[in-house]
Parts: C-alpha cells; sequence; structure tokens
C-alpha cells in the first residue's frame, strides 16, 4: 500500500512540475527566480529570448554579472530592486533600459519576495519582466508628433527667407577664405568657423523643410543598392569622406518612399561626416536577417556617442551635434515607423557610432 501510495505521489508532483512547466512556457512575460546571492535558480524561454540568447546560456549564472555583461547601467537599478524587495517584500514597475547590439531594449520588472519555511531558503526572488519596447517608442512618437505640429507648419514659410541670406554670408566667406590664403592661422580658424556655423544652420533648415514634407509614405519596390547609392549622393560628403559599401544590384529589395528613405540616410550620413570632423570612413552594409526584416547597418569612424546621449538622440530638440536644437534623427525615427521599420545607434564614445535602420522585406508586404 506505502508502494502504491509513494508512486502516485512522484506521478502528482509530477504532473504539477509539468503545469507548472507549462506555465512559464507560455507566459508572454519573462520570469527569472534569484537566490540570495542573486543566482539564477530558475528562467523562463522568454526572458532568453529578450537578449537573444537561450535559457541555458542564462540558467545558474548570477543576475549581478549577466547584467554587467549585457549594460553596466542596468546592475545598479537591479540592486536598488533588490533591496526595495527586501526591505518591502515586493517592487513594482522599475523600467531596465538594456542597450544590445540591434539596439535598447526596455522592459518593465515586477518583483516580490517567496514566502519560504527553510531558513535556508530565504531571500529568493521571483521577477517579471514585461517587454515595453514598442509601447515607449509609441509614447516618443505622439511626443515628438505634437512637439513638432507647430514647427512643421512653420516651416515651410520661414526656411526660404533663411537660407538665402546664409547663402549669401557663405558664399562670402569662401570667397574670403580665398582671398586671404596667407592669412595667419588665427583669421583661417575664425573663416572656417564661420563657414561650419553657416553649414549647421543650413542642415537645421533642411531638417524644417523635411518636417513640413513628411507625409504618409508613397511606396514602391526599390534595390537597396539604389537607395544607399541616392543617399551618398545627397549626403554631398567631402572628398576626405572615404564610403565603403558593400552592396552590389539586384540582391536585397524594399518597398519603401525612396525620397523619405533619402531623408534618413542623408541625416545619418551628414551627422557621421559632422563627428569625424569631415574626414573618415563611413561603413555601409546591407543584408537579410533570419525573420526577413532587410537591414542596413552605417558606421563611421568618429567621435562616438556616449552612454547617455545615446539614448536621448532620437528625442525632438535633442542633438549632440547643436545641444538642445536636434530635428534631424527625430525625423529618420518618425519616418522608419510610418515604413513599419526601426532605427537603432549603438555607440561607444571614442569608437565611432552605428546606426541601423531595419525594413519589413519586400516578399513579407505582398
Amino acid at each position: 500500500m506505502d508502494k502504491i501510495s509513494n508512486v502516485s505521489e512522484l506521478e502528482s508532483t509530477r504532473r504539477t512540475v509539468k503545469f507548472f512547466e507549462g506555465l512559464l512556457r507560455s507566459t508572454p512575460n519573462g520570469v527569472v527566480v534569484t537566490d540570495a546571492s542573486q543566482n539564477i535558480v530558475l528562467v523562463n524561454g522568454r526572458f532568453s529570448s529578450f537578449f537573444r540568447q537561450h535559457w541555458r546560456d542564462v540558467i545558474e549564472t548570477n543576475l549581478f554579472v549577466w547584467l554587467q555583461q549585457l549594460d553596466n547601467g542596468s546592475v545598479d537599478l537591479w540592486a536598488k530592486l533588490v533591496d526595495s524587495v527586501y526591505r518591502d517584500g515586493y517592487c513594482y514597475d522599475v523600467n531596465f533600459n538594456i542597450t544590445l547590439t540591434k539596439g535598447v531594449r526596455h522592459l518593465s520588472v515586477n518583483a516580490s519576495l517567496v514566502a519560504q519555511e527553510s531558513t535556508e531558503d530565504q531571500g529568493i526572488i521571483i521577477s517579471n519582466w514585461r517587454d515595453i519596447t514598442k509601447q515607449v517608442h509609441m509614447e516618443e512618437q505622439i511626443a515628438a508628433s505634437e512637439r513638432l505640429a507647430v514647427l512643421g507648419k512653420l516651416a515651410g514659410s520661414i526656411a526660404h527667407e533663411i537660407r538665402n541670406p546664409l547663402a549669401t554670408i557663405d558664399i562670402s566667406a569662401l570667397n574670403l577664405k580665398r582671398k586671404l590664403e596667407g592669412a595667419d592661422e588665427k583669421t583661417k580658424s575664425q573663416i572656417n568657423r564661420i563657414i561650419k556655423q553657416v553649414k549647421e544652420t543650413v542642415d537645421t533648415i533642411q531638417s524644417l523643410q523635411d518636417l513640413s514634407k513628411l507625409e504618409a509614405p508613397n511606396k514602391r519596390r526599390w534595390d537597396i543598392s539604389d537607395i544607399i547609392g541616392n543617399g551618398i549622393g545627397l549626403s554631398k560628403s567631402p572628398q576626405s569622406v572615404h564610403f565603403i559599401n558593400s552592396m552590389t544590384k539586384n540582391e536585397l529589395f524594399v518597398d519603401v518612399d525612396e525620397k523619405q528613405i533619402s531623408i534618413v540616410l542623408r541625416n545619418i550620413l551628414s551627422n557621421a561626416v559632422h563627428a569625424m570632423d569631415n574626414q573618415g570612413t563611413i561603413w555601409i552594409v546591407a543584408y537579410k536577417e533570419e525573420d526577413g526584416n532587410i537591414v542596413i547597418s552605417i558606421r563611421d569612424s568618429g567621435h562616438g556617442i556616449t552612454a547617455e546621449d545615446v539614448n536621448k538622440i532620437f528625442q525632438s530638440f535633442y542633438g549632440t551635434k547643436v545641444k538642445g536644437f536636434g530635428y534631424g534623427l527625430t525625423i529618420c525615427r518618425m519616418i522608419m515607423e510610418k515604413h513599419g521599420g526601426t532605427i537603432d545607434a549603438v555607440s561607444e564614445e571614442g569608437k565611432g557610432a552605428t546606426f541601423i535602420l531595419r525594413f519589413p522585406s519586400a516578399d513579407t508586404e505582398h
């Protein structure tokens, strides 16, 4: 009788384990269980998929160490969350912005302390990780649209009036530079500074004009190599900037509004040229991902972007080129999202920046 009872209990335990395993697999959120030392003792596949890893590579690792390898800034945030859980028994709605190779993943985390009878098992935390990346991007998009709506109406009328006198200043400065070739270095530096500031102002005006023309995209099928070639041509980069473009014709195709995507490429390439002080190398690569998305990766040899700035450069009125007055990359994000795509930046200060444009495959849209 005891033997039958033991078998029955074992079978019941197996069913219970399978039930909870099924729950972990089916939940749309990531689930992580850590012990008092923050070693991961249980994790579901959804959590590891957020970071494009397999759950077997995550289990039994220390969460502090694992987060540090992904994004060092998240370590302090997790430490504060753990302190709150141990103090209050729970902690809700802590937002992690983790920078990955393919952009920033925004996650909202709820965590609570697991009650245990055994003193050896005290300190176990279960945390629920919810992906809010699309929600964050949507909120940013709405906020950007609201802030830029008025500018869009004014842009067309004021841009022409500003551009003409700037063109006169630019021509005069270039003529002065030629006439004063034998001048001292201080004078040359001041003239170059005028020319540079005029160009930056013209770029800002161009962004305003782009904004005023921003409508629903008129898509048609384009060879990705033609899109890239057109973007390079519109960037009007100096000869001291060297492009390495690995694309050839008839390889990859996307359904896009070519004029709008040219605006995106022109903005990114102009920023890259500025970051390299008008000389350096820009690498452009395009490829197809396993899920069918088409990616254009643009990497420069410039100064790079700080960790603080890289998460803000797509926001309206923010720019590392002209502090407090950045429109170009916000417009780029708006255009990419209108195309059902995304734009992300990956950078490390002093080591250049990489901008990643991701488009739905033309084959998947028809």
